[in-house]
């Protein structure tokens, strides 16, 4: 029989207490288990295995067992909105910076790159025209 984890212990530590507390029981069942070993499991006696409902059963101990310890919920409490704090931080870090961009050879560089560009040359232009009207001979160069 296939039993999520957590009953299987549950079963295990039963049948530890059982074992410590009356030793000819043990016996009693290992016997029962030789003789109905070859038989099918009746239908009824069949647990149904329900993952999410456990897993939310265990989540709902969990909060509990908090509930009843103070000292565990206080570092609960303190610990929680930091691990909060720190995952917030790792996303942000993750996905909220630009990637650098890089420069592909072939590819046009952008509009405001080039608007920056010309300016600069329109200005080297206006210096090199001011330039040849104070001093004509530099034109003919």
């Amino acid at each position: 029989m296939g039993l999520p984890t957590g009953q299987q212990r549950v079963l295990e530590s039963i049948e530890g207490r059982l074992a410590e507390s009356d030793p000819r029981l043990v016996s009693l069942f290992s016997i029962f288990t030789r003789l109905t070993l070859a038989e099918k499991m009746p239908w009824i006696e069949q647990v149904a295995v329900r993952p999410i409902a456990d897993r939310l059963a265990a989540i709902v101990y969990w909060f509990r067992w908090m509930a009843r310890r103070p000292a565990a919920r206080a570092r609960t409490m303190v610990l929680l909105p930091a691990a909060l704090t720190a995952i917030a931080c790792a996303v942000t870090l993750a996905f909220g910076f630009p990637v650098g961009q890089r420069h592909v050879p072939g590819a046009k560089a952008p509009a405001a790159r080039e608007l920056i560009v010309k300016s600069r040359d329109l200005v080297s232009r206006a210096r090199l025209c001011r330039a040849m009207i104070r001093m004509p001979a530099l034109a003919g160069c």
